[in-house]
C-alpha cells in the first residue's frame, strides 16, 4: 500500500464535494440531521473564502438557505437567470432543485440549509431576496441540536422539524389558507401524555403519538401546544425535571442515578437541563436544601 502524503490528503477533500456543491476540504461546519420530513445541514467555512457552488437539476424538492453572518457575497446562475447578492445576517433564500444552479461564493460563509422533499405538501414561494428574522431566532435554538443530535433525545428533533414546518407555512407558503385553534380532548391529551410518559419514550416519535390520536403530525403538535400551554418536548422535560427534584430531596441517590432515574440519558445531559431551567446545578439545588 503506497504512502499518501498530508499534502495530497488535502488537495484530495478540497475536490471532494457534497451533494450541495460544496467543498467538503473547506468547510468548517458540515452538520446534518432529520427533523420530521426536514434535512437541516449547516455549512461554514472560516475566513475570506472564496468557493465555487455547483448542483445539476434533479428531482429533489426545495431548500431555503439563510445565512447566520453578514458580509457573504454571491454571484448566481440559476438556469438562465444570473444575479449578483450580498447577504446580511438571516438573509434568506429559497428556490426549486429542479434548475441548473452554480454560484461564486466570497466571503464570511455560515449558512443553515432546510431541504423539503418532493412529496412535501408545503411548497415555499421561491425568493432571492428575503430576511426572515423570526426563523434566525428560531434556528439559533437549533445550532446545539444540529451539531450533535445523538445526545439529545429525538422528540427534540422531531418538535424542531414541526416549528420549522409551522414557520415556514406561516412565513413563506405559497398559499395561506386560515387555520383552525385546534385543541386535544381531555381523554386525548391524557393519552398523549400517558405515551410520552412512557418506558419506550427514547424511541418514540411525534409521528407514533399523532398516529395513535389518529391526526397529522404537526395538527398533533400544534393542538398539544394549544392544549397544554407549552409542546409534548417540553413538557416531558418539565414532568422529568418534576421528578429529578423530588429525588433530590428526599432521598440520597447519586446524581447520575437520579439522571438515569428521570430518563435523562447521562448526568451532563441531565446537569444542562437543570441548570437551564433552575439557574444551578442539581448539586448546588441540593446543598441549598440543607
Amino acid at each position: 500500500m503506497g504512502f499518501v502524503s498530508i499534502a495530497e490528503t488535502q488537495k484530495a477533500l478540497l475536490r471532494a464535494r457534497d451533494s450541495l456543491g460544496c467543498s467538503l476540504g473547506s468547510l468548517r461546519h458540515n452538520d446534518s440531521a432529520r427533523a420530521g420530513d426536514l434535512t437541516i445541514l449547516r455549512k461554514g467555512a472560516p475566513g475570506r473564502i472564496r468557493m465555487n457552488v455547483a448542483t445539476p437539476a434533479q428531482d429533489r424538492g426545495m431548500i431555503l438557505g439563510m445565512s447566520l453572518l453578514a458580509g457573504h457575497r454571491r454571484r448566481i446562475r440559476e438556469g438562465a437567470k444570473r444575479s449578483e447578492r450580498i447577504f446580511d445576517r438571516n438573509s434568506v433564500y429559497i428556490r426549486e432543485f429542479d434548475v441548473d444552479y452554480a454560484a461564486e461564493a466570497e466571503g464570511v460563509f455560515d449558512f443553515l440549509l432546510i431541504e423539503l422533499p418532493a412529496d412535501s405538501a408545503l411548497r415555499l414561494k421561491p425568493t432571492a431576496d428575503s430576511v426572515d428574522h423570526g426563523l434566525g431566532a428560531l434556528v439559533q435554538g437549533m445550532l446545539g441540536w444540529l451539531s450533535a443530535p445523538h445526545l439529545h433525545a429525538p422528540l427534540m428533533g422531531q418538535e424542531f422539524g414541526a416549528r420549522l414546518m409551522e414557520h415556514l407555512a406561516a412565513a413563506h407558503a405559497l398559499l395561506r389558507p386560515p387555520r383552525p385553534r385546534a385543541r386535544l380532548s381531555p381523554v386525548q391529551l391524557a393519552r398523549a401524555k400517558a405515551m410520552l410518559m412512557s418506558d419506550d419514550v427514547e424511541r418514540l416519535h411525534l409521528d407514533d403519538v399523532a398516529a395513535a390520536l389518529d391526526m397529522p403530525r404537526n395538527t398533533f403538535f400544534r393542538s398539544f401546544r394549544e392544549t397544554a400551554g407549552m409542546s409534548p418536548y417540553q413538557w416531558l422535560l418539565g414532568q422529568r425535571l418534576d421528578h429529578a427534584r423530588l429525588l433530590l430531596r428526599q432521598s440520597k441517590m447519586s446524581l447520575v442515578d437520579v439522571a438515569l432515574a428521570c430518563g435523562f440519558a447521562d448526568q451532563s445531559h441531565f446537569t444542562r437541563m437543570f441548570q437551564r431551567a433552575h439557574g444551578a446545578s442539581p448539586g448546588r439545588w441540593r446543598r441549598g436544601l440543607a
